[in-house]
């Protein structure tokens, strides 16, 4: 009987629960220990850079004549430096998961 361990396997996987959740389209569950993602609130923000001089993953840019703040969300490493340094407190870290996109590589925020 070489088959017997296959086809306990397969029943075993037939009639047991999916042990991943399907992301995109039911949520993760969070954990207390998770950081999760940098977020800004740009009209505190003086597009003074020392949050972009500060990530150690080159994730954040900043330009003051353009009032404009990105982030790169798969370059940043949650490290939450950016959140420590900025002087307007307007950068915080929200405890969801970065969102599914194949399209979107930047997050861009203007203040003008």
């Amino acid at each position: 009987m070489p088959y017997a361990p296959i086809v306990k396997t397969l029943f075993k996987s037939l009639f047991h629960k999916t042990p991943t959740v399907s992301y995109p389209y039911a949520p993760m569950p969070t954990h207390d220990s998770v950081r999760g993602r940098v977020e800004i609130e740009i009209g505190g923000c003086s597009f003074c850079g020392a949050c972009a001089r500060r990530c150690p993953a080159d994730a954040i840019t900043t330009d003051r004549i353009k009032k404009e703040w990105e982030i790169a969300p798969y370059r940043c490493v949650v490290c939450s430096a950016c959140v420590d340094v900025c002087p307007k407190k307007c950068l915080f870290m929200r405890p969801t998961p970065t969102p599914v996109s194949d399209a979107v590589t930047t997050e861009k925020f203007s203040g003008a």
